[in-house]
């Protein structure tokens, strides 16, 4: 319900004086019409139409202003909106009054000159002083930011950086902007909103140490990542600190938003380019459908859950052992969730019985199973745990599906089942063979979704290296030479479901994952923006292999051949074969040896059964291994 202007306006006693003022303004004004229409005298029988005009035009005016909510606004914050919210109150008003004083009396007559300058002299005099009143509390916050401000440095003098210093000026005092630079040779020697803009990024050195500068904000869009590297690494070299002005464009107008300013992260300095997807395809997928994710709770699963609930599903139903993450998750879809319905379920995959009941009672169309263990040095002492949880958890969920008519299942796969090293590595490949058995399948289409490391997932290498750089140090790094290929959570989700509609049944698809980044060089990074030198303030320690890992991981196994999609950074691995019923009955033993049979059995009978499907397994070179197992690359998360 609109509430009362009057009420509103008579809340603030602050606002009784702004109206006398606007009164007074209009007495002047309308005084000052006369004395200019009459060139200074204004004759006896003008005067008496001065008096009778005046107390009608103030009461119209008072009344229009109050009613338009003029005294219910901001005026240090004036803009061309409320200068037209000025016009609109005077032109009003003098039409009322003049209106009343001719039904009042139909002979009195007024120059038409008159009110023209009275209605003009009224607008500048009230627009005015709105505007005095912003310049004055403008000034006297610079004055303020002046004393107490951080002197900084904006590099783009583009939209994003002329809403940044408007942001700046409204809402921080910690930030005093004393001048811009532009890659556009353009912009050089110019002014944005008051602001020098001195040149490019060659004066970056000469302008921190004139100007004395303590931070500078990049407000770039999608600035290159190489090129925020070189930004970054040149302040550090400069002793101040580099931040991020993040920005969010509002499509319906075109108009770019500060969101907030923030450190630069390892993230930023990726190169990830963004995702492309095929909306009308994944939204059409989700139509109706009831979701099931397994792993909800893991970075990738609880990420799936967010971007599924973007398309509007009828419901989703979120299963995961671990009852912190699911608490979590149920806290956060709640916020996210618009006419969907959602469950949380906890529960593990690998209890048939209880799955069995959540496929009986919700029914779900899809699912998406992002369920596994996945740290590499735990599996490596842990082998039972690891084909109980990734290749029996996979088993019942895909042949659930199969029985329950589940359209699509997806599995979240790695680049580790590629010529594994690992025990990990070697589950899921197995996983992966349970799924191209199952392609036949005329109702559910099996799709499998491979690709590497995501930056910043739960027990992730950043999350080491960060723990290690707040503590002081050393940061361990397993070898110099380690590579891995890294793509960002969002980034992986959105290609998952992307790759899911895809799928016809039966495919492995591949996501791009772009080029392999030395761990070094991504501890290096870190310790960097970390405000840190790497090897003279913070000490990188090499540990060695552990057991199971790779120096290089790999994304096309030998034999696999790789074949372009619809989209440019999802890619079809066809495999040179499939398993076949020997190998299912194979599995299945595995999984029941579990409990009973010794590790050094299940780790053989897990190796055999990986060479048995034409798989190679890679052995670690002993001389690389090394370090405790506790230390070192902690490459991805566990889910389930």
């Amino acid at each position: 319900m609109r509430s009362n202007p009057l009420s509103i306006f008579l809340s603030k006693p602050h606002r009784s004086f702004l109206l006398v003022l606007d009164l007074v303004f209009s007495i002047a004004a309308l005084y000052l019409a006369f004395f200019l229409r009459f060139d200074g005298t204004i004759p006896e029988e003008d005067v008496v139409v001065f008096q009778t005009v005046l107390p009608f035009l103030l009461m119209s005016r008072a009344v229009c202003l109050i009613y338009l909510g003029f005294y219910n606004r901001f005026w240090e914050y004036s803009s061309l909106e409320d200068l037209f919210q000025i016009v609109k109150g005077v032109l009003l008003s003098s039409l009322v009054a003049v209106s009343v004083l001719f039904f009042y009396n139909r002979a009195f007559h007024i120059p038409r000159s008159i009110l023209v300058i009275e209605a003009i002299l009224a607008i500048t005099f009230l627009g005015g002083s709105r505007v005095f009143w912003r310049f004055w509390k403008e000034r006297k916050k610079k004055i303020v930011q002046s004393a107490s401000g951080c002197n900084t440095l904006v590099i783009g003098a583009g939209d994003t950086g002329a809403y940044l210093l408007k942001y700046l000026k409204k809402f921080s005092s910690h930030y005093r902007v004393c001048c811009f630079i532009d890659r556009d040779p353009s912009k050089w020697n110019s002014q944005l909103m008051g602001v020098r803009v001195l040149g490019g990024m060659d004066k970056l050195p000469e302008v921190i140490q004139n100007y004395e500068i303590k931070e500078v904000l990049v407000a770039i869009n999608q600035i290159d990542s190489d090129e925020l590297s070189k930004i970054v690494g040149r302040c550090q070299m400069l002793g101040v600190k580099c931040k991020l002005a993040s920005s969010v464009k509002d499509i319906s107008s075109q108009n770019i938003h500060i969101n907030q300013i923030r450190n630069v992260e390892i993230s930023d300095l990726l190169g990830r380019d963004p995702v492309s997807l095929d909306l009308q395809a994944i939204q059409e997928m989700f139509r109706g459908k009831t979701v099931l994710v397994t792993g909800a709770g893991g970075s990738i699963g609880s990420e799936l859950c967010s971007q599924i609930l973007e398309y509007h599903p009828d419901r989703l139903i979120m299963v995961d052992k671990g009852e912190n993450y699911l608490y979590d998750l149920n806290l956060k879809v709640r916020l996210e969730t618009l006419g969907t319905k959602t469950h949380c379920v906890f529960c593990s995959v690998t209890n048939q019985k209880k799955m069995e009941a959540v496929f009986q009672e919700y029914r779900p169309d899809m699912v998406f199973h992002a369920a596994a263990h996945k740290h590499v040095p735990l599996m490596e002492e842990n082998v039972d745990e690891a084909i109980h949880n990734n290749i029996f958890g996979t088993r019942t969920c895909a042949e659930l599906s199969e029985r329950f008519g589940v359209e699509r299942f997806v599995l979240v796969s790695t680049d580790k089942v590629v010529n594994p090293t690992s025990i990990m590595g070697m589950t899921k490949n197995i996983c992966e063979k349970i799924l191209q058995f199952k392609s036949s399948s005329e109702d559910t289409r099996f799709i499998t979704v491979r690709f590497g490391n995501v930056l910043g997932s739960n027990g992730s290498v950043v999350r080491l290296f960060k723990s290690q750089i707040e503590n002081g140090g050393p940061v361990t790094v397993t070898h110099p030479d380690m590579e891995r290929f890294f793509m960002l959570i969002p980034e992986a989700a959105q290609l998952i479901l992307q790759a899911a509609s895809l799928g016809e049944g039966g495919e492995i698809f591949l996501l791009d994952m772009g080029k392999p980044v030395k761990i070094v060089d991504l501890a290096k990074r870190m310790i960097r923006l970390s405000g840190f030198i790497p090897g003279k303030d913070m000490e990188i320690q090499y540990v060695g292999l552990r057991p199971g890992e790779k120096l290089y991981e790999e994304l096309v196994a030998d034999g696999e051949e790789e074949r372009p999609t619809s989209h440019k950074k999802i890619k079809r691995v066809l495999p040179p074969c499939r398993a076949d019923q020997e190998f299912m009955e194979r599995m299945t033993q595995l999984c029941d040896d579990v409990g009973t049979a010794t590790l050094e059995t299940l780790e053989s009978n897990l190796k055999s059964l990986v060479k048995s499907s034409g798989s190679r397994i890679m052995e670690t070179d002993p001389i690389l291994l090394g370090g405790d197992p506790s230390s070192g690359l902690a490459p991805e998360e566990s889910k389930d």
